[in-house]
């Protein structure tokens, strides 16, 4: 069967008006669910039949797979907006690894596969938060088979009021780490995000924050286009290990269950199902059902007291400019962003405050004492973490009022603006509106990961019955699965991601007989010390990422000017642009610890022999880019759909026009030369991104200028790598937060100049005020004045 030419572009304009909504969706009027149900009719199956050109031949889903964004480009190619190029090429750069990569294709950049012995497994993952999310794009790109479970879907009744909720229901705002901000960006965070949402994120320096429920959202997009499996109103039940009776390879048999719209969707019946995975990874918060289920690896958690830790948060609704002034605010605009300690009115002690501005609505965080609190009114009744937002409780309505009082009365004391003539007496809808949590304990699990598997090559019949230690299935946990989220130090995220990149390390090298756990390979093995080896390293990988013990390349989020990347790029081009710097796989390039053993493969004249995987790719990457001349026809790549070929309009079918006869010549104007339409397209394309690299530089130059130089080694501190680690950390940070550090000089000294500080707003304000009123009456004099 063929496919005219006319019936390609009726489906591209079908896909492209889908592709835009999916490109532009955000909350809060877009939800997880219509995301999910919208990329369903995006990926429906004629789409999910396409076969585009590679260069080991036409695409195939099992023996020569391509993701889906790569089909529909092959279709709507960039749907007729500038944007849409730059979006496919953030993908093309993506790094692939293991079967995820194919030799020979230009997406390569004519690279090395970075781990080509990699066996491709099949992966649950549980949890569709951003851990979640991010680790199943991770492990996508390492080829890798990945389905989600999430089973939280938002549920209203008939009034619209909300009953249950869904999985991006969440609008708190964690702090963005610059390495945390330059892996959103690589994610097309600022072609995912409206200019609007992209401010807070990529633009504030120091105060960098992004909603929950913004961060999903675009994971979930990349997720999607790359293929991952997100299977909503799955809920995962138990999980039991099954051995194959042939090869003796353990698989995890995984009972889970779903709700009704799940069970139409995917054809099951209702009740509780099972299937097999290679792998388990719980990614399903701080209530973890893995973790639950699987006590006899992972052990019960480790429980410590901690300080008197209460935290506030309050959502925020924006207030118009108009309201501002009326409120006390001149200039109609909010306050800046900040992260400073205050002495609330009759309160005994400091009350650490954040504040974060956001696109719809604004959030702050309050960490007063619980005595505080109580002799506020609050009866005590502290919420844990997840049972503030959990769902609407009818039973703390009281508490919610005085919760709410006690927060607008610290809102005025710091110059906070709520307008309590709207909804909710302007906080957002419940349960976001004010929450309030324990953090008297923590804990932490006592391992993350766990494994022991036999080699490929094991068999029954040739090598008997198995004798060794008890086969276990990989299973890991990541996120607040495996530690308390402690998100008032703003770790949370940072724990996360490292902690997905470390799980893709360990699953990448699960039957990678080469693996050394250092820098360079190894030669040989046996399949005993690869375990013992791969095992030895799980620990200290926990150890890093629950302490952070990062890079100070890592920490700042940029490679150093006088580093190994810096130095080898000004080696090979003039004025280098400094590259991003990004996460990757390998715990070398993440962590000090790890980050040592490269010292001497870079030390002294070996520094420029060794040319650095950054340096490399960058390279690659900028050639690739200078290279790229005409712009390529919009469906080359696409070769059927549907099973349908293409074809295009044989000649037979051009339409050869009449002579006419010759009319009087006339003088015609000079003709300029045509200019080529693959060269309009050349320039048009050259131009639009380099005025994107224009704004980004200038914007990137705004938040250098905005906050601390980087690499100021008196400024910087190396992380406690004693068994206290982050949690000593995060009390030394609790007392500068709540100033307890300061002696009562220092402390009289202090508030001396924030009273000054006050002082001279208000004189601003003042001076500010006068100053338009002589504006204005010189407008008048000017206007209203008689001409002689």
């Amino acid at each position: 069967m063929t496919l005219p030419l006319k019936d390609l572009e009726e489906l591209a304009r079908t896909k492209t008006v889908l592709l835009k909504d999916f490109f532009q969706a955000e909350p809060p009027s877009t939800k997880g669910e219509d995301l999910v149900e919208l990329w369903r009719q995006i990926y429906d199956e004629e789409v999910k039949s396409t076969v585009v050109k590679t260069a080991q031949g036409p695409s195939d889903d099992l023996s020569n797979p391509v993701f889906p964004y790569e089909k529909l480009q092959a279709i709507v190619g960039d749907g007729g907006h500038w944007k849409w190029p730059r979006i496919w090429r953030r993908f093309d750069e993506l790094e692939r690894r293991g079967t995820a990569f194919r030799p020979g294709d230009a997406v390569n950049f004519d690279l090395p596969n970075s781990n080509p012995n990699i066996t491709s497994q099949k992966v649950l993952v549980v949890g569709g938060g951003p851990v979640g999310l991010r680790l199943a794009i991770e492990l996508k790109l390492g080829g890798h088979q990945v389905t989600v479970f999430e089973k939280r879907r938002e549920h209203r009744n008939a009034q619209g009021e909300l009953q249950q909720l869904g999985f991006t229901n969440r609008i708190n705002r964690p702090h963005v780490f610059n390495f945390l901000r330059n892996d959103l960006d690589r994610l097309n965070g600022r072609d995912f995000m409206s200019s609007k949402m992209c401010y807070p994120v990529f633009t504030q320096g120091d105060t960098s924050s992004i909603g929950i429920d913004e961060l999903q959202l675009l994971l979930l997009k990349n997720a999607l286009l790359l293929g991952v499996d997100f299977q909503l109103g799955m809920s995962y039940e138990d999980a039991n290990i099954v051995l194959d009776p042939k090869n003796q390879k353990p698989q995890w048999r995984v009972k889970f269950s779903c709700d009704d719209l799940a069970a139409e969707h995917y054809g099951l019946s209702p009740g509780t199902h099972e299937s097999n995975f290679d792998v388990l990874m719980g990614c399903d918060g701080a209530r973890s059902r893995v973790r639950e289920s699987q006590k006899g690896i992972f052990g019960e958690v480790d429980k410590r007291n901690f300080k008197k830790m209460i935290g506030v948060v309050a959502n925020i609704q924006k207030v118009s400019r108009q309201r501002l002034k009326e409120l006390g605010f001149p200039s109609g605009q909010e306050p800046t962003d900040m992260k400073r300690a205050h002495l609330a009115s009759g309160a005994g002690s400091m009350t650490g405050l954040n504040y974060y501005k956001a696109s719809y609505h604004n959030y702050v965080i309050f960490t007063p004492s619980k005595e505080d609190l109580q002799q506020a009114g609050f009866g005590g009744s502290i919420y844990s973490f997840h049972a503030g937002r959990d769902k609407v409780n009818p039973n703390k309505v009281e508490e919610k009022a005085k919760l709410k009082h006690w927060v607008l009365e610290r809102c005025k004391e710091v110059g906070i603006p709520v307008d309590e003539s709207l909804s909710n007496g302007g906080f957002v809808e419940e349960p976001n509106d004010v929450m309030a949590f324990d953090f008297s304990e923590i804990w932490k699990c006592k391992k993350n990961f766990a494994f022991n598997l036999p080699p490929l090559t094991y068999d029954v019949q040739e090598h008997g019955p198995w004798t060794g230690s008890s086969l276990v299935p990989p299973i890991g946990l990541v996120g607040d699965a495996v530690t308390e989220p402690f998100w008032i130090a703003g770790v949370g995220l940072q724990r996360g991601w490292n902690g997905v990149m470390d799980a893709c390390y360990l699953i990448d090298n699960l039957y990678n007989m080469s693996f050394s756990g250092g820098v360079d390979p190894l030669e040989t093995t046996s399949w005993n010390d690869h375990i013992q080896k791969l095992q030895s390293v799980i620990p200290k990988l926990y150890d890093c990422s629950h302490d952070g013990r990062m890079t100070r390349e890592g920490l700042q989020g940029e490679h150093a000017d006088q580093g190994v990347v810096m130095m080898q790029l000004n080696k090979q081009m003039k004025d280098a642009e400094k590259p991003q710097w990004q996460l990757r796989v390998d715990p070398c390039y993440r962590y000090e610890q790890f980050a040592k053993q490269l010292e001497e493969k870079y030390r002294g004249a070996r520094m420029l022999e060794n040319m650095h995987p950054v340096v490399r790719r960058t390279l690659a990457v900028r050639k690739s880019d200078g290279d790229r001349s005409e712009a390529p026809d919009l469906h080359q790549k696409l070769l059927s759909v549907d099973g349908r070929q293409l074809v295009v309009a044989p000649a037979a079918y051009d339409h050869v026009p009449v002579a006419q006869p010759a009319q009087p010549s006339q003088p015609q104007p000079p003709q300029l030369p045509l200019i080529p339409e693959p060269e309009v397209a050349k320039r048009a394309s050259s131009k639009s991104e380099n005025l994107q690299a224009m704004l980004s530089k200038q914007i990137d130059e705004h938040v250098q200028r905005t906050r601390s130089a980087a690499f100021d080694d008196e400024r910087w501190v190396a992380i406690d790598a004693s068994p206290k680690g982050f949690a000593e950390l995060a009390e030394k940070q609790w007392d500068v937060m709540t100033e307890k550090h300061l002696n009562p000089a220092q402390k009289a000294e202090l508030l001396h100049v924030r009273n000054m500080i006050k002082s001279l707003k208000q004189q601003i304000a003042s001076l500010n005020s006068s100053l338009e009123g002589f504006q204005r009456a010189e407008r008048e004099l000017l206007t209203n004045a008689q001409v002689n």
